[in-house]
Formats: C-alpha cells, structure tokens, sequence
C-alpha cells in the first residue's frame, strides 16, 4: 500500500512538473503579480506610504497554489474522479453567466450544484453528479488550506463604515491562487494494457462508486489541469489570524459535509438532490455568517481616546524592523505623550534618525528603538479616529452585466 502511494505521488509530481512549462501557467502567475501589484499601489495612494516589494508575495502565493495542487490531485485520484465524467465545459459555461448576475457567483458550488440538479431530475447534461460535486468539496478543501496557509498575504487595510455611522479599521483580503491539478483521465476504448507506468489499484478504490449501474472504466491515464482558486473577505470584528482561523474551518466544515452527503447518496439519483441544493446553499450559509453582523459593532481597530492603535505596518519599514506590529497601541514617542491620532500623523514626518516608542501589546507596556535611516516616515497604519472623512465605500456585489452597462451608459453620456 505504501509502495502504490508514493508511485501515484510520483506520478502526480511528474505531472504537475509538466504544467511548469505551459505558457497558460505563468499567464495565471502574471495574473498573480498584477493583484498583488495593484493591493500596493492602492496601499501607497490610501496611506501615501512607499510602494511594497510583491515578489515575495508572488513567490509564497504561486508556492502554496502548488502545494494545494498536490493536495487536490490526490484526493481526487484517491476519490476515482475522472475528467472526462464531471461536464468541465458545461460548469464553466454556467458559471460564466452566472457572473454576469453576480461576482461571487463565479464559483463551481454554484455552478455544480446548478448542474447536478438538472442531471437528477432531467438527465441532462450527461455527467456523473458524484463525480462533480465530489469535485467542488475536494477544491473547497483545498481552498481552506491555502487561505488558512496564505490567506492574510496581500491584505489590504482599510477604513470603513460599520451599521452605526462609526468609522473603523479593517482588512479587505483578495487572494488568488494558481491551481494545477493532476486528474484522471478514462481510457474505455483502450483494448490492450499499457506496457509502462501501470499500476494496479486496490479493491476498495475508487470511492466513488459507478453511477446507474454504469461499470467503471478499466483503464486511466493522468492528465494535468491548470485551474485557479479565489478568495475574498473582510476583517473588521475580529483579528486578522482569528479571521482567517474562521474562514478555513467553515470551508473545511462546508466541503466535509458536501463530500459526506456525496458518499451516502451518491448511488442514488434522486438522493444526489440533497448535496446537489447543499453545494450552493451551503455555501451562501457559509458566506452568511462569516459577515455576519460584521458592521453593527465595533471592531478592534477603533482609535483608542489617548495615542494612537497601529492598524498594520508596512513591510520592510522602520516601525516593522523595530518589531511593532498590528493591534500595538503607541502612547509615548521619545519620552512624551502621544495625543491622538492626528498629532501623530504630523509629528511623524519630523521624528529624529532614531526615537524611542512606548506602547502596549496584549495589556503590557514595552519599549523599542525606531532607526528612521532614509525613511521619511516610520511606515505605521493608524487605526482611524472620527476626524476620518476617507473611508472605503463597500459596494453591493454586482454582476458583470450590471458593471457592462454602468460603464456603457457613462461612455454615452459623456458624449
């Protein structure tokens, strides 16, 4: 058993080292590069700080898309799903136009549980529903490692508007992830064994069991897949690792689930109604309450009545190298008292070369040494105070056809 797992991790490996060479894989990694360098400009205009490196935030993220490919393709081989028998082209097509009704719409639980539903009670299109939504909970699984691994990467802090009119402070995250899978592909047509690289599978495998009395295909070749991964949420009732905690445990708990209801129904056609309605319900229950109530209260990054909260630091900057990070709170620069907010603002563009900082973290009072060096600023993020009249505009999530003619409608306007 141990000898047949580290052939197929082999062979999964071997696979995955082939996508390196496609040019549709680093077109996905520019894709990367250019999110990541739009989340610093915006940074650098919101807070008029220096413009952050994002090579090393390329780096970590295209690392952890290849670590989750391995993982997805091994429990997607360990599942027996095939690529030939989940309907790809049609999960697309759907999920397309379900972009154009809403964004957070393009995403395979909707789309594969729009699919599915129409194969229970119609037979159409022709695909194996166990198959497909044993797809959507496997990338689902893989989505919570990723966010819960790199999901804080590239936040963007931000000022906002909570229920009450309050302004607070708060973290927008945007992640995506290149994904390349290894998936299998059936051979049913294959009439002689091949003469290398086969390998016999266990009596138990595969998981999932035919569909309809269907026999499964005898014989399956690996073939590689480049897909991406999304993420997208919002901190600001919680801190950002008891954020990111949360949103990996209900995607974890959403994809068990969804797989648990496949394995119990899946040979029953009317049965795979119930993770058929579960795979986009499910998921908006998850969406529910991850925001839920997230405006109607304060959340931790409010200013405080005296000095001033740190709501992030940036990378690389003289606060960050002293150690100061997120949730200190600064009440004494070079032996006096820090105010509020906005005479720190002013006070820190004329800080000496090197000024000692008193502040507090988790209810003790330290000290460190900021060394200014060529920085005019220390490159610390306040927490907002009412004096604030910028704040981040949470818009509703509209669909691309909504979008489409917003922006049609200006054009004809102007002329």
């Amino acid at each position: 058993m141990m000898m047949l797992a580290m052939q197929v991790l082999q062979q999964i490996f071997w696979q995955l080292g082939t996508l390196l060479y496609a040019p549709v894989f680093w077109l996905t990694v520019f894709l990367v590069f250019l999110q990541a360098r739009q989340r610093a400009k915006q940074k650098q205009e919101m807070f008029q700080l220096r413009r952050e490196p994002v090579g090393k935030i390329v780096i970590v993220t295209v690392a952890a898309g290849l670590m989750g490919g391995m993982l997805a393709s091994a429990l997607l081989l360990l599942l027996g799903v095939t690529l030939d028998k989940i309907g790809l082209e049609y999960l697309w097509m759907i999920a397309l136009l379900l972009l154009l009704v809403r964004q957070r719409f393009l995403c395979f639980a909707y789309s594969g549980g729009i699919l599915a539903v129409c194969n229970c009670l119609w037979g159409w299109p022709h695909l194996d529903c166990a198959q497909l939504l044993a797809t959507v909970a496997v990338l689902h699984c893989t989505e919570a490692f990723l966010v819960l691994t790199t999901g804080h990467l590239n936040a963007l802090p931000i000022y906002l508007q909570n229920g009450r009119q309050q302004i607070t402070g708060g973290f927008l995250l945007q992640m995506v992830w290149p994904l390349p899978l290894v998936m299998l592909m059936g051979l049913s047509g294959a009439a002689t064994l091949p003469q290398a690289g086969f390998m016999l599978m266990p009596d138990w495998w595969p998981v999932l069991g035919a569909l309809q009395g269907q026999q499964p295909t005898a014989l399956y070749m690996l073939a590689p897949v480049l897909a991406a991964l999304g993420y997208s949420d919002l901190v600001v009732r919680h801190r950002m690792k008891e954020k990111i905690r949360q949103s990996a445990f209900l995607l974890l708990l959403y994809s068990m689930i969804l797989l648990l209801l496949v394995l119990l129904t899946q040979h029953s056609r009317f049965g795979l109604l119930l993770p058929a309605f579960f795979a986009p319900l499910g998921h908006e229950a998850v969406i529910w309450y991850g925001k839920r109530r997230a405006l109607q209260h304060d959340g931790p990054f409010t200013a405080p009545e005296r000095g001033v909260l740190i709501l992030d630091v940036q990378q690389g900057s003289p606060a960050a190298r002293a150690g100061l990070r997120s949730a200190d709170w600064i009440f004494q620069l070079d032996g006096k008292p820090v105010e509020n907010r906005q005479q720190f603002l002013q006070q820190q563009y004329i800080l000496p070369a090197m000024v000692q900082v008193g502040y507090v973290r988790r209810g003790r009072r330290k000290r460190c040494r900021i060394q200014m060096g060529r920085w005019s600023q220390p490159g610390i993020i306040t927490a907002p105070d009412a004096q604030c009249h910028i704040y981040w505009s949470l818009e509703e999530d509209s669909g691309l056809a909504k979008l489409i003619y917003k922006k049609l409608a200006k054009t004809l306007k102007k002329r």
